[in-house]
């Protein structure tokens, strides 16, 4: 289940990949159209000058130059989906790391984004404790109060009583947490920077058929 802070991230991070690569697929189609008239052109030219070899080998000489001009489009545009995607989490690595940082963004608490991604976990984790392990900031936030909220929060949403407690160790991350079973058998990350992981590759498959189309 996820949550709806974590989903209006995603949805954000999408309409700007979704944005990046219409333009670079504006841009791609436009020098694709170029390149494929000047294959032709170098191809009907190359076809004239071989005609004397026979109209076979004009022909399949032809072919061949065509072939390599669309080759050389696709890598065009495959680059350009990978800078298109790039800088798509370029900006939303920026936001969350603004959201987690500042505690509000645009609307949304970044504590409400934590509490979901600590509950979706939690129901994955079984048992009756788990740890949790957080950046530096974030174990500071999470004093007795915020604590108490937490444990009510993650009952109401998994039906489970759940004892949390913090890891003794911070670990190195933008925001979010992993959640462990207390014997460390069952982890489940849910950082910022996995959530972002996860999503680039659900993001390259669209941004892929975006540009290619029937072509995939």
């Amino acid at each position: 289940m996820s949550d709806k802070g974590v989903d209006k991230i995603i949805s954000h991070i999408r309409t700007n990949a979704d944005r990046e690569v219409s333009g670079v697929l504006q841009k791609a189609r436009a020098e694709a159209e170029s390149i494929k008239k000047a294959a032709e052109q170098k191809a009907r030219a190359e076809a004239q000058k071989i005609l004397s070899q026979g109209e076979m080998s004009a022909a399949l000489e032809g072919q061949r130059i065509i072939a390599e001009e669309k080759l050389k489009v696709r890598r065009r545009k495959m680059d350009a989906q990978e800078e298109a995607i790039g800088a798509s989490f370029e900006e939303a690595t920026k936001l969350l790391g603004e959201l987690a940082e500042k505690g509000e963004k645009d609307g949304l608490a970044y504590k409400d984004v934590l509490f979901g991604l600590v509950s979706s976990a939690c129901e994955i984790v079984t048992g009756g404790e788990v740890e949790l392990a957080l950046n530096k900031r974030d174990g500071g936030r999470l004093d007795g109060k915020m604590m108490e909220e937490l444990n009510d929060f993650v009952k109401k949403r998994t039906g489970r009583n759940i004892s949390l407690s913090l890891a003794s160790t911070a670990i190195p991350c933008l925001g979010g947490v992993i959640v462990r079973d207390i014997e460390k058998r069952v982890e489940v990350n849910n950082t910022l920077e996995a959530k972002l992981d996860r999503l680039r590759e659900s993001i390259r498959v669209d941004a892929a058929k975006l540009l290619f189309g029937d072509e995939l």
